[in-house]
């Protein structure tokens, strides 16, 4: 996490930290929302394992836990829209993580991130810890306000088909780069849906948090309550967009020298087809 994102993260760690005062304080904040942060806490415990795994299994198993418990406490059938396919969400990241961490194409990763963990500062694990745990717990927060109300909208409808189509145009490009790597774990992927989108899961990573977005506009009735369930979905766009960037330059430095790779960032985009960008 460098440059811009360092700073956008904290800014965002600190209105989620206001968002709880200011609902507290008006006694907004709900036993469910105490349940919420608490199995996110215990999800991503995992980085005392491993501190790369909050950002894997740990987000995946918060999205998973979190949105189940949202949907036995409430059960509607927005609900099971909006909540259902937060599970699923966690459920697929799980599956994903587990998988690529078997990757050969992965092991260096996975090796860099095993070094860092090694020389942690304790301080700056409970940190991440904590900030993580927040971040997931927020990201749940459209699900638990179309639990509240039980009310199925057509925003509430169109936010479910936004969050499917995201959840499936990650799912297909995750699978189709894995499939990849395990070709040519040492080229790039130009096939599928990355003929013309360099990074596609990121781009369906990003419509299902839009989706999540949606679900709140169709269901939030305060101001609070909009920033409450908007500030973790959209800090994850902004993730993704500078994770895509950085993954542009990760693979120019690696194949840039390949006129295979000249030609295939000439006619393709980082997020949209046919941009060159």
């Amino acid at each position: 996490m460098n440059g811009p994102l360092r700073i956008i993260f904290s800014i965002t760690l600190l209105l989620m930290w206001t968002i709880f005062g200011l609902s507290l304080a008006n006694g907004t904040w709900t036993t469910t929302n105490w349940l919420m942060l608490g199995l996110a806490h215990l999800a991503c415990a995992v980085i005392f394992i491993n501190f790369a795994y909050v950002f894997s299994y740990g987000y995946a198993i918060s999205m998973l836990i979190v949105h189940a418990a949202i949907l036995v406490l409430r059960p509607s059938l927005a609900a099971a829209l909006i909540a259902g396919l937060g599970a699923a969400y966690g459920v697929r990241l799980w599956r994903f993580t587990h998988v690529r961490y078997q990757t050969a194409s992965y092991s260096w990763i996975k090796a860099r991130g095993d070094k860092a963990d090694a020389t942690l500062p304790v301080a700056l694990r409970l940190y991440l810890w904590i900030a993580v745990s927040w971040l997931t717990a927020f990201t749940a927060m459209s699900a638990w306000r179309v639990s509240a109300s039980g009310v199925l909208t057509p925003w509430v409808v169109a936010a479910a088909l936004v969050m499917l189509a995201g959840l499936v145009l990650e799912a297909v490009a995750d699978q189709q780069k894995q499939a990849g790597k395990l070709r040519k774990p040492d080229g790039f992927v130009s096939d599928g849906l990355y003929r013309r989108i360099r990074h596609p899961n990121y781009v369906g990573e990003m419509v299902f948090q839009i989706g999540l977005m949606l679900a709140c506009i169709g269901s939030a009735r305060t101001w609070l309550e909009y920033a409450a369930c908007l500030v973790g979905p959209l800090y994850i766009v902004i993730l993704m967009y500078y994770a895509g960037i950085e993954a542009d330059e990760q693979q120019q430095q690696r194949y840039g020298s390949d006129p295979a790779y000249g030609r295939y960032r000439q006619q393709s985009g980082a997020f949209l087809p046919g941009t060159g960008r």
